[in-house]
């Protein structure tokens, strides 16, 4: 099959991987050159069957793009909600199959997690703390943080390691010497001295899975008696159709069956 695969995400660059040895031929979108070194990387060995586009797309360029397309398989970041909606529509629009790879949850517990549905409520809740935050939830949220009193002293950011993640933090007027810019996902040890080291009693945070080390950072935080607060990723809109995937076994699995069947619809339509 002719795939066009949206991936932001590490099973993402992993369904690539095993679709390419599957034989497919793959074309990958991502967002940022950061993540088209990463695939890179991963595709070293097979890169005769894959193509790699980098760039944001809206919703007209992905309409645009879609097409040519046997199947789409969303494997974008469970937060890029927007962008999902948009590959939902184009690929309706143009009659190709969407497949979703979503990431799996992951269930943790603990006595000082604080837990939110939007940004907004997570920092309304946050303007009547104090203490220096860890901000883990990327660089494209930065500026909303900047509503905190005293948020030039109080935040520290993790961010990628990227020329598109550190521009995002000198937009956001955070200091360099609070940035730290690390590929993840990182152990319980590393995030507990990170957030040793800049005196941290707070942790923000997305609900990322294990792909995310969201487990980790929650014993590191447990550890050192911080509160934590942690925003839930949307909704799968899909759930319920059959397109929705938990690992790229499946979703494979399920294209071999799609193929499967066109292929006997065309034949019989021709008999």
């Amino acid at each position: 099959m002719n795939l066009l695969v949206f991936a932001g995400t590490t099973e993402g660059t992993a369904l690539v991987q095993q679709a390419l040895a599957a034989g497919h031929t793959v074309t990958v979108s991502v967002a940022t050159e950061y993540g088209a070194d990463i695939l890179r990387q991963a595709v070293a060995d097979r890169t005769e069957n894959v193509r790699i586009l980098c760039g944001r797309l809206d919703a007209e360029a992905i309409a645009a793009l879609v097409p040519p397309f046997d199947a789409l398989v969303d494997a974008t970041h469970p937060y890029a909600a927007e962008v999902s909606a948009h590959l939902r529509a184009a690929s309706h629009r143009a009659a190709v199959p969407y497949f979703r790879l979503a990431r799996a949850p992951q269930a943790v517990a603990a006595g000082r997690l604080r837990e939110f549905d939007d940004l907004p409520a997570l920092v309304a809740a946050l303007a009547g703390t104090t203490g220096n935050v860890f901000v883990a939830t990327g660089s494209r949220s930065l500026a909303s943080f900047t509503a905190l009193p005293g948020w030039r002293e109080r935040l520290f950011v993790r961010v990628l390691p990227s020329v598109e993640s550190l521009e995002a933090c000198r937009a956001a007027g955070i200091d360099p010497t609070h940035v730290i810019a690390l590929h993840g996902a990182c152990s319980t040890s590393l995030n507990k001295s990170l957030f040793a080291e800049y005196d941290c009693r707070i942790l923000v945070t997305k609900e990322s899975g294990e792909a995310g080390g969201f487990a980790q950072k929650i014993a590191a935080a447990q550890e050192l008696g911080m509160d934590i607060f942690a925003l839930r990723p949307p909704a799968e809109p899909v759930a319920q159709d059959g397109t929705l995937f938990r690992s790229p076994d499946d979703l494979l699995a399920a294209l071999h069956g799609h193929d499967l069947f066109s292929a006997l619809s065309d034949f019989l339509g021709k008999a």
